[in-house]
């Protein structure tokens, strides 16, 4: 099941490789619940927010967050849920009222970093906020450091931690491998998927944590999850080495045994998580240079919709997808066509389609939530109707790049809306 991490369907480059570590045995993780949260912030209690379901206009606050609140350098930080932000860093946790930015509180890691931030952004779901961090686990003798993950599942509202557990990651080379980057990359009522990623090592590794007893129930080398869905774990299989063989494989949640594979050849693919039992795949072939864009069934690794793109030798090509949390996916070719499908009724040809005319360009999509579409159009911010792809009537006044009916967030600024 799918929780909010960022109003950015697209996954970081390093997500479409899968690496070359050692061992396939799953470790066990040492669980540590109900552990004690740092000591929250306190305020006045405030007004409730009004909601807006959807949002079609928005005014910047005069909330200033901490420097790299929501981004370093590519890699997304923070998530929106409920109208506040929760972010991360290689310290810990922290959850931040959206519209003031006034710490609501704080959970420290306690895994120690070796001087990089490898984090990415933490995954909501239902009423807890879940992050991985990585760190390494001190040397003891002649045993050198070893990498490690650490898993917390925090109350989104209280910020104490339902629960704790420490995942030891298994390399060829401990001593000299720094720390990998780590992402939750899907939650369940039953799991909660982890990968790790390590480029002085050339690993990816995938560790899938049973949500009762918090120990790794199965993990698997040379394979990077996507996403969770439908029982299934979707990621990319083989070496991340260019002319690999590779493929986009969807193993069983419950034991990691392999539901279906589809091979990729030298590259892998970009895997964007849409909607229930749907994921965006775009790729580049190797044995043409040319871009594939899918949209699948993760259920059986069908694809229900294929768009071959032909490009310039070399050149790259960027395709963007977004799902309004109802019924709409929507995407953005290159800022050159923008299209959308009813989730109940994916085939060959799109619900509507925008191509750039003497009337009209496509806009270029940043987000889209219960029936509206944001992005920016000829000039300026634009807002669509999900369902019909035409203008709506109201200027949202900004493109965000994360947003609910509470807030919106554009370049480390939120902003509240306001109709």
């Amino acid at each position: 099941m799918r929780g909010l991490r960022t109003g950015l369907s697209v996954v970081l480059g390093a997500a479409v490789l899968a690496g070359c570590g050692s061992g396939n045995d799953a470790q066990t993780g040492q669980s540590t619940p109900n552990t004690p949260a740092a000591p929250t912030a306190t305020s006045a209690p405030k007004p409730p927010r009004q909601a807006f379901d959807p949002p079609k206009v928005f005014e910047k606050t005069e909330a200033k967050f901490p420097d790299g609140t929501f981004f370093d350098r590519d890699k997304p930080r923070a998530a929106l849920h409920d109208g506040n932000v929760y972010s991360v860093d290689d310290k810990g946790l922290n959850a931040f009222d959206g519209i003031t930015a006034d710490p609501l509180w704080a959970v420290p890691a306690t895994v120690t970093a070796s001087g990089q931030d490898a984090t990415i952004a933490p995954f909501a779901h239902q009423d807890r906020v879940y992050a991985a961090f990585s760190g390494k686990a001190p040397a003891q003798g002649t045993k050198p450091a070893r990498p490690v993950i650490e898993l917390v599942a925090v109350n989104a509202k209280s910020g104490k931690p339902d629960w704790t557990t420490t995942i030891d990651v298994t390399v060829k080379d401990p001593g000299n491998t720094n720390d990998g980057q780590t992402t939750v990359v899907g939650v369940s009522d039953t799991s909660v998927v982890v990968t790790y990623y390590s480029n002085d090592a050339s690993i990816g590794q995938t560790f899938v944590v049973d949500a009762s007893t918090h120990q790794v129930r199965w993990n698997k080398d040379q394979f990077l999850a996507g996403d969770l869905d439908s029982g299934v774990v979707v990621g990319n299989g083989g070496k991340p080495f260019i002319g690999e063989q590779r493929s986009l494989t969807g193993l069983a949640e419950a034991d990691g045994a392999q539901k279906w594979s589809t091979p990729l050849g030298g590259y892998g693919t970009e895997i964007m998580p849409l909607a229930p039992k749907i994921i965006g795949s775009s790729r580049q072939v190797y044995s043409t240079a040319d871009y594939q864009f899918d949209l699948i069934d993760v259920t059986s690794g069908k694809s229900l919709y294929s768009l071959p793109i032909n490009t310039s030798f070399g050149a790259g090509y960027r395709m963007r997808c977004f799902y309004d949390q109802t019924s709409t996916i929507v995407c953005d070719g290159q800022s050159e066509r923008t299209f959308a499908f009813d989730v109940n009724s994916i085939g060959q040809k799109p619900m509507w389609e925008i191509t750039k005319t003497a009337d009209r360009v496509p806009p270029s999509v940043t987000a889209a939530y219960h029936g509206l579409v944001y992005g920016t159009g000829a000039n300026a911010p634009v807002a669509l109707d999900a369902k019909t792809g035409q203008d709506a009537p109201d200027a949202p006044g900004v493109a965000p790049e994360m947003v609910d009916k509470y807030l919106a967030v554009y370049k480390g600024a939120t902003y509240k809306p306001t109709k």
